[in-house]
């Protein structure tokens, strides 16, 4: 479905191509009309075949979407020789003659391709008679006074529509400025505009023959002229083309290190190309337009915690708050990423914002406690930008914030952790943004790009039959352990429990036993080992309190009325049996109800451990049966 603005794209580029093939169609026709053969002569069909020739030895400009030739020279000198009509027809021809002969073939092309040049030649024609004050066609002295104003004004007016009406048509047709597109190619095309009338004005003589003294002396330049030209053209195109696989292997660098990054910090690659792109968009707010500083941005958004790396597991990962000296293990991720990206030697600079995007607007920051201005523009941006995502996203320590919650925090935080100019342009962004995000498939954070679950929710979508059998592979709970937990959850307080076993193929945690009240709810919970507070303290076999049960339980967490809980890994026998959750509905946990849970699942442990060894003695003294004799 066409959107709005692509509608109207569509709309304005159509007017414009028609307004001028209806201009070029209005000269070519007057062109047709005023034209006098019997003023032709063998100079007329020279200049253009020249014309026609010279256009096919174009050498493109390296790195810019144009092309200089010598058939410009055969255009005025034809213009100066025989009035406008002849070199209208003739770039005409040739406009069709090149759309024709090339692959793209759109008839609006085409038809652009016709009734451009025959517009710009008409009236830089025009021009030059008129600054001349001579009729078009009339002898012409090469000593008159106005001569070379009048070849500056032809020369000026063929560039400045020849050029304009291009870059608007490309423009238009790509969403961009035109005066980007025009600036990028003006200068070198003005050049050869002017260069072109010169020589032409050189080459004719008396206005009525070529003077052939003039193209034997400046033909071999221009010849010269053009092979050298093209020789460094083609060094040029070499050149470019090598940094920019060069730059296409930085960017695919720079690609697998941020997956790597997600892979171990448990996010998602839709919350770094969010950071990403936002982060430009700021950068663009501040007016920042230098190349490398963008480009330097660009990679920091994506790299910027790539010192984490370098972090332990338990530390990155861990569901609950740190503690002081896991903090400090954390904090060195700043540091540790910029010595990566050093050894990298990136083309931009990159390692300023990867080392000081933790530093605070009141030098309370990490590693340098750098204040104020100190810090890098890029990683002030990136630091707001990281902080408000990071509000917004599950995390394996809390669900997310809606973005009114987000925006107040950033708003608390301003002349202290961030700077303040930084955070009120991000904020009046934010709705822009977030109809960007919502328009663009790549910035959301679906199951399939999720790295490492960070809540049950995506779990609890299996379907009946696969849940069925992960069931029917669970060690359930012997007696003896559901009523330990039933007996001590209720001593604790205003709690309930969840025992969770590891299925057979020790990929993700199944619901063994839940006391009374929440059994019904979450009976057919699976979490996956390594996601929310259960399936963290299973994969790293440690113990979390305190936590959200949010993670683990999603919207029952609520139905439920829990608002915290601890989680303990169960061992049977030394191996991994599964976890056992308290979730109470307390909004904090005190030091002895951890205890109580740490003990509790130990005696649970070995509950179970004991169950086992009675079903198993059990199966070795069963009577055989007897077998009668034979008779």
């Amino acid at each position: 479905m066409r959107t709005d603005g692509t509608a109207a794209k569509s709309a304005a580029l159509k007017a414009f191509i028609a307004a001028v093939v209806t201009g070029g169609a209005a000269v070519i026709a007057h062109s047709l009309l005023t034209l006098e053969p019997r003023s032709l002569n063998v100079y007329a069909a020279m200049l253009a075949a020249f014309t026609i020739a010279g256009s096919r030895f174009a050498i493109k400009m390296p790195g810019r979407p144009a092309t200089v030739s010598v058939s410009e020279v055969f255009i005025f000198a034809s213009v100066l020789l025989f009035g406008p009509a002849a070199p209208v027809l003739t770039v005409a021809i040739d406009g069709l003659y090149i759309s024709v002969t090339q692959q793209d073939r759109r008839l609006y092309r085409t038809l652009f391709n016709v009734a451009e040049p025959a517009i710009s030649t008409w009236l830089a024609a025009e021009a030059f008679f008129a600054v001349a004050g001579v009729a078009p066609g009339a002898p012409l002295s090469t000593t008159m006074p106005v001569i070379v104003p009048a070849a500056v004004a032809m020369a000026g007016v063929f560039f400045a529509f020849n050029s304009g009406l291009t870059a608007i048509a490309v423009a238009v047709e790509n969403d961009i400025s035109p005066y980007q597109v025009w600036k990028s190619h003006a200068w070198y095309l003005a050049v050869n505009y002017h260069a072109a009338a010169s020589v032409a004005t050189l080459a004719v003589s008396g206005g009525s023959r070529i003077n052939f003294g003039v193209v034997g002396l400046v033909g071999p330049l221009l010849v010269l002229s053009y092979v050298a030209y093209r020789e460094a053209s083609t060094r040029v195109d070499e050149a470019h083309r090598h940094v920019t696989d060069v730059e296409r292997l930085y960017r695919a660098s720079v690609e697998m290190l941020a997956i790597a990054v997600d892979a171990k910090d448990q996010v998602t690659h839709g919350h770094i190309r969010r950071v990403q792109r936002h982060t430009l968009r700021v950068a663009a707010a501040f007016g920042i337009t230098d190349p490398r500083e963008l480009k330097a941005i660009e990679a920091g958004a994506l790299l910027h915690d790539i010192g984490k790396l370098a972090v332990p597991d338990y530390v990155l990962n861990k569901p609950s708050a740190l503690t002081p000296s896991e903090f400090e293990v954390m904090k060195k991720h700043a540091s540790m990423g910029a010595r990566i990206l050093t050894a990298v030697e990136f083309p931009y600079p990159i390692v300023p914002i990867v080392r000081h995007h933790h530093e605070q607007w009141d030098g309370r920051g990490y590693p340098d406690g750098l204040i104020g201005a100190e810090i890098p523009l890029g990683a002030r941006i990136l630091a707001v930008v990281d902080c408000f995502d990071a509000l917004t996203s599950d995390r394996p320590y809390r669900p997310r914030l809606n973005d009114e919650r987000a925006i107040e925090i950033l708003q608390s935080r301003k002349s202290t952790f961030y700077d303040p100019a930084v955070v009120d342009t991000f904020v009046e962004l934010i709705p822009e943004l977030r109809r960007a995000d919502a328009a663009d498939d790549r910035y959301r954070d679906t199951h399939a790009s999720v790295v490492a679950g960070l809540s049950a929710t995506a779990a609890r979508e299996l379907s009946d039959i696969e849940a069925r059998h992960l069931v029917r592979t669970t060690p359930i709970a012997c007696a003896a352990a559901q009523e330990l937990i039933e007996e001590r959850v209720g001593t604790i307080g205003a709690a309930d429990a969840c025992l969770f076993a590891m299925n057979a193929a020790q990929d993700a945690l199944l619901v063994s036993h839940a006391t009374p009240r929440i059994r019904e709810a979450v009976g057919r919970l699976t979490i996956p080992v390594g996601s929310g507070v259960s399936g963290w303290v299973a994969a790293n076999r440690s113990t979390i309190a305190p936590a959200s049960p949010v993670l683990d339980l999603g919207e029952l967490a609520t139905a439920c009325g829990v608002q915290v809980c601890v989680s303990v890994p169960v061992f049977v026998r030394a191996e991994l049996y599964g976890v056992l959750t308290v979730y109470l509905a307390e909004p904090s946990t005190a030091d002895d109800t951890v205890s109580a849970v740490g003990l509790l699942a130990q005696e649970v442990g070995l509950a179970i451990a004991g169950g086992l060894s009675s079903q198993h003695l059990h199966l070795r003294q069963a009577p055989r049966p007897v077998i009668a004799a034979a008779s």
